[in-house]
C-alpha cells in the first residue's frame, strides 16, 4: 500500500492508482499529517467531539466534503444498500443518520464516498472502471462466511452492469491468519463448508485459525474477477497495533476505508 504524498497517516491501494478518477484511502491510528496515535473514526472508544474532529480532518485531507460521505451502521451481515444522490452525507455527524443494518454499500453516483469501518475485520473496496461504480464492504468473520464481498460484486453487476473481469478489488488491512484464532466450535462451520478451501484455515487442537483475506480472495475469483486485479494488503491489524486499531488487542476505536469516484 502507498501513503498519501502530503498525508503520511493515510494509506491508499497501489492498484487503484491506475484510475485517476478514483479517490481511495485507509486511515491509521495517526492523524492524516502523521501526528498523534488515536485517529478514531468511530463513535466508540472516544468522545463524540473527537470523532467529528477526526472525520473533518479526514474530509480535508482527501478533499471530499462531509456532505459527500456515506457511513453505515454495520451488523456483521451481508445486506446491501444502493446509495442514491439523496443519501450523500448519511452518518457523518451521527450514528442515527447512518445507513442502518448494512455491511455493503454500492453506488454509481459520482463524488460520493462510501466508507466501511474496522478494527480487525476486513475492509473490501471494489471498483468497476467500465461503469464507474464502486462498493465498500465490511467483511468480518460472519460477513466473510455469508459472502459479503460476493454480494458487493453481484450488486455492481446487477444494478449497474459491471463486468467482473474488469473489476478491481482491494482487500484491506485486517487480522491475519496467524492471529485470528477462534474456538473449534466457532470455526467448525468454516471447516465443514466446502466453499472454504483447506488452505484458508488451520486446526490446532481445540482452536481454528481463519484466513479471512484468502477466503475473500477465493470468493472474488468465483465471481469472475481476475487475480491480477485483486490487491491484498499484507498488514495485520493485530500485529501492527501500533499503527492500527485492533479489537483483539482491546481497542474500541475504529479506522476506516473509503472509495469515491470523481467526475472531474
Amino acid at each position: 500500500m502507498l501513503t498519501f504524498d502530503n498525508n503520511p497517516g493515510l494509506l491508499k491501494f497501489n492498484i487503484l492508482q491506475r484510475y485517476p478518477e478514483v479517490i481511495d484511502f485507509v486511515t491509521t491510528r495517526l492523524r492524516p499529517d502523521g501526528t498523534g496515535d488515536d485517529f478514531n473514526i468511530g463513535y466508540s472508544g472516544g468522545s463524540y467531539d473527537d470523532c467529528i474532529s477526526n472525520r473533518l480532518a479526514l474530509s480535508a485531507a482527501v478533499d471530499i466534503a462531509p456532505k459527500r460521505f456515506v457511513f453505515q451502521n454495520q451488523v456483521h451481515g451481508c445486506d446491501v444498500r444502493v446509495i442514491e444522490v439523496h443519501d450523500a452525507g448519511m452518518g457523518f455527524y451521527d450514528k442515527e443518520s447512518a445507513v442502518q443494518g448494512t455491511d455493503v454499500l454500492v453506488t454509481n453516483i459520482p463524488n460520493v464516498c462510501l466508507v466501511t469501518r474496522s478494527a480487525d475485520c476486513i475492509p473490501v473496496l471494489l471498483y468497476s472502471p467500465d461503469t464507474k461504480s464502486c462498493a465498500a464492504v465490511h467483511s468480518g468473520r460472519e460477513g466473510t462466511y455469508l459472502g459479503a464481498a460476493v454480494v458487493g460484486v453481484k450488486a455492481l453487476v446487477e444494478k449497474f452492469g459491471a463486468d467482473p473481469a474488469k473489476m478491481v478489488a482491494c482487500i484491506g488491512p485486517g487480522i491475519c491468519a496467524d492471529c485470528y484464532e477462534v474456538s473449534l466450535e466457532c470455526g467448525q462451520k468454516f471447516v465443514e463448508n466446502p466453499r472454504f478451501a483447506d488452505d484458508t484455515y488451520k486446526i490446532e487442537g481445540e482452536k481454528v485459525y481463519l484466513d479471512l483475506k484468502k477466503m475473500i480472495f477465493y470468493d472474488l475469483l468465483t465471481q469472475g474477477l481476475v487475480a491480477n486485479n485483486i490487491e491484498i494488503s499484507d498488514i495485520c491489524t493485530k500485529c501492527a497495533n501500533d499503527k492500527f486499531f485492533s479489537a483483539r488487542m482491546g481497542d474500541k476505536q475504529r479506522f476506516c476505508a473509503g472509495i469515491c469516484v470523481s467526475d472531474n
